[in-house]
């Protein structure tokens, strides 16, 4: 097949596999916020913050390097492994270490207890990791999606069982650490049916590990400061304001992320190995850079506009009573839930190109952002000023990174963005001019959740048509196209 028909079949795949996780996902979510308080999603909330920050693992971009090398050889392979492996363990090392600090200051008993935990199941997640990115770097996106949904549905199962028998915080862990198990295990599976059970070679060279470290090492800068930037919320919350408001904080951007989640895994799984084979072709490269951006603006903001309005209701009906307290942050949150799958792919096309660095200036602003206006509105509107400070600091993200875009790329991004943006603030006018019309919360619960919803999505699905039908459905008919092997040379 064509690289285009490869990436629209991953995306299809990646697609159903992202959507199946969602529902399960879900499903999960509202069960165990059931099961348990939000103070133990607070408490689990504040040992990921501290992990996270000490994983070296995550910050070396090694995937990132093995993905833009070309092709894949037994050595890379094995480099990567052991790479991979090496600073997981170092991660534990260094987790550990700072555990013994955290369990002497005023954060709650099982915070570095849990901190331990977490790096340990990050040890045996490392041994799945080369295999996982080998698959999606040839983009065998069925093979792997298989085994994620597998392990995601099993972990999920795990927590719950947890949860029931009164493990806490401990049922929030069982689920990442019987996901990286079963992950490990079915990545390498999937491996070999790919290379139909070739054996692999395990010949390090470190030649090539000095190569990666410093591809990645480009990226170690934006790495932390995207640590800072995911997790330092979490952080201020917790520490100035409580475990308690923390739980219902992560719920809210959790929930947040909903849209998040059906957009930027399908863009990072499937954009960046595109972008990296197309990464000498400029036209080709701009045309794929173009049809993510939107698929991002179709697929994420109609559904972000959907929980911007059903808020309340949303939570209520999928949650509980006890968990209303989230509702106003979701809203101040769920701008993310555009603006972050839009960074994303920036980084994915800038990673895929060999420019990284581009990435990590964005990464590294939004952070000193977050850290400042963060940590100054939290201390005066507790967890509402860190919501506010989020979007504040991935606006200022979105500003700086289309300005290197338009330096990469011919592409117009005011056409792209204008559209959407036009359409989906007439969608919240009309939706409010119709709410002051109509009393919609005279409707059963569900009914006030799926008509609100729907409401506003319909108002931005027409008018987006009637701003742009032709360009729409020419994008709708290239897709058909490509998935039947009808266009070549892509």
């Amino acid at each position: 097949m064509t690289i285009a028909q490869r990436a629209v079949r991953g995306t299809a795949f990646v697609l159903i596999s992202s959507y199946t996780n969602m529902a399960i996902g879900i499903v999960y979510g509202i069960l165990i916020a059931r099961l348990l308080e939000p103070e133990h999603f607070g408490v689990f909330a504040l040992a990921m913050f501290f992990f996270t920050l000490f994983d070296v693992r995550g910050k070396l971009g090694l995937e990132y390097a093995f993905v833009h090398r070309q092709p894949t050889t037994d050595e890379l392979f094995a480099t990567h492994f052991a790479l991979q492996v090496a600073a997981s363990i170092v991660t534990l090392a260094l987790t550990t270490l700072a555990a013994i600090v955290i369990a002497q200051l005023n954060y709650p008993a099982a915070t570095a207890p849990l901190m331990i935990a977490l790096a340990g199941a990050l040890v045996i997640e490392s041994v799945g990791i080369s295999a996982r990115a080998a698959l999606e770097k040839e983009l065998a996106f069925a093979r792997s999606t298989v085994v994620v949904t597998s392990a995601l549905v099993l972990s999920y199962v795990a927590a719950l069982a947890l949860a029931r028998a009164g493990f806490a915080y401990w049922a929030l862990f069982g689920q990442v650490a019987v996901n990286a198990l079963i992950g490990a295990f079915g990545f390498w599976w999937a491996y070999r049916r790919m290379t139909r059970g070739a054996r692999v070679r395990f010949r390090f060279d470190g030649a090539l590990a000095r190569w990666m470290l410093r591809y990645g090492a480009v990226m170690s800068l934006g790495a932390i400061a995207t640590v800072l930037l995911l997790q330092f919320d979490n952080f201020l919350v917790g520490t100035f304001v409580g475990a308690t408001a923390l739980g219902f904080y992560a719920l809210a951007y959790k929930v947040a992320q909903w849209p998040t989640g059906l957009v930027t895994h399908i863009v990072s799984r499937v954009s960046m190995p595109t972008y990296a084979k197309l990464q000498d072709d400029a036209a080709r490269l701009g045309k794929a850079f173009e049809m993510s951006l939107w698929i991002i603006l179709t697929v994420a903001l109609p559904l972000a506009l959907a929980l911007f309005v059903a808020a309340p209701d949303f939570l209520l009906l999928l949650y509980g009573e006890k968990w209303l307290p989230s509702a106003t942050l979701l809203r101040f949150l769920v701008g993310y839930a555009v603006l972050r799958p839009l960074l994303d792919d920036t980084g994915a096309l800038f990673t895929a190109i060999g420019k990284p660095e581009r990435i990590t200036t964005v990464l590294v602003v939004q952070a000193i952002t977050l850290i400042i206006v963060g940590t100054a509105l939290t201390l005066v509107f507790a967890a509402i000023g860190t919501a506010i400070a989020v979007g504040v600091a991935f606006v200022v993200g979105i500003a700086l990174t289309y300005r290197f875009v338009a330096r990469a790329l011919p592409i117009d991004l005011p056409r792209l963005f204008a559209p959407s943006f036009i359409a989906a603030v007439a969608s919240i006018a009309l939706y409010w001019v119709c709410a002051r019309a109509f009393d919609l919360n005279v409707l059963p619960l569900i009914g006030r959740v799926a008509f609100k919803g729907a409401l506003v999505v319909a108002f931005y699905g027409t008018l987006l048509l009637a701003f742009e039908r032709g360009a729409f459905l020419a994008r709708i008919a290239y897709i058909a196209r490509v998935w039947r092997g009808e266009v070549r040379g892509s």
